[in-house]
């Protein structure tokens, strides 16, 4: 190792600097500064970059046209991400990891809207609102299992009222509630009002379509309102990030393809 006293010396007899790493950086000054020279070459030392995109088809592109066998895919199926370190190299030889392509899979603006409608209670604007917005994306059915038009469904929604009747006892139904002493009400022609609003759409682009259904509770406290409660979400999503893995695993067959993430 150089004392400082022979750095000085060798730039006191190099005015230019001393050449280091094979002629690819210098040292400069009495403060023995490094200067990397490659950007006065004609081409880098090795490829660097970085790949960030949002489209499934676009990162399996970009990593089909330049990894090489056995090269690993980092998949994330809880951020529904994936990354790709193509300079990674091996362990006896590894390489610099400036060379990397990402992938953050983001929800259509169909599964947002289903995730904010999931766990709501829309009063009759809100849910009229929801349908208009949505409703070409459902399918209703009442308590019978029977499928329901959405225009008159959207009608229901719209005319839905609560008749004050007298009653002591309390209960809950699918679409009425009986409270308190003396008071009941009860939502008026529940039967035109679904049980079930099933939602069909891609929730990643590059996914598939698949149904989500959703139950609808009515509540008449203060007025008629509804709330939405998705079934069996959790098994669905994993289903879904089960799916993103596998268009990856078999679009990239020739890379080594990891659940997990991986920091180098």
């Amino acid at each position: 190792m150089m004392t400082k006293d022979a750095l000085q010396h060798i730039e006191s007899s190099h005015k230019t600097g001393t050449e280091v790493a094979e002629g690819q950086a210098l040292i400069l000054g009495s403060e023995f500064k490094l200067a990397d020279l490659e950007k006065y070459q004609g081409h880098r030392r090795r490829f660097r970059g970085q790949f960030e995109t949002q489209g499934l088809e676009a990162f399996l592109a970009y990593v089909a046209a330049r990894t090489t066998s056995s090269v690993p895919v980092f998949i994330d199926q809880d951020r529904m991400a994936a990354d790709c370190y193509l300079d990674i190299g091996e362990i006896a030889l590894a390489g610099h990891c400036d060379h990397r392509a990402t992938l953050t899979l983001p929800k259509t603006p169909e599964f947002r809207a289903f995730h904010q409608a999931n766990g709501r209670t829309y009063d009759q604007e809100g849910i009229v609102e929801l349908l208009e917005d949505w409703g070409h994306l459902m399918e209703f059915a009442n308590s019978e299992g029977e499928a329901l038009d959405y225009r008159k469904v959207l009608h229901a929604f719209r005319k839905v009222s609560i008749d004050d009747l007298t009653s002591i006892d309390s209960e809950k139904q699918e679409h009425s509630s009986q409270v308190g002493v003396m008071n009941k009400v009860t939502v008026k022609n529940a039967e035109r009002l679904p049980v079930v609003i099933t939602w069909r759409f891609a929730p990643y682009d590059g996914l598939t379509e698949r149904d989500f259904a959703m139950r609808v509770a009515s509540l008449t406290k203060g007025g008629p309102s509804f709330r939405l409660r998705a079934v069996s979400l959790e098994a669905a999503e994993k289903e879904i990030a089960e799916e993103f893995a596998g268009k990856i695993t078999e679009t990239l067959a020739d890379c080594e393809c990891l659940l997990g993430q991986f920091t180098p």
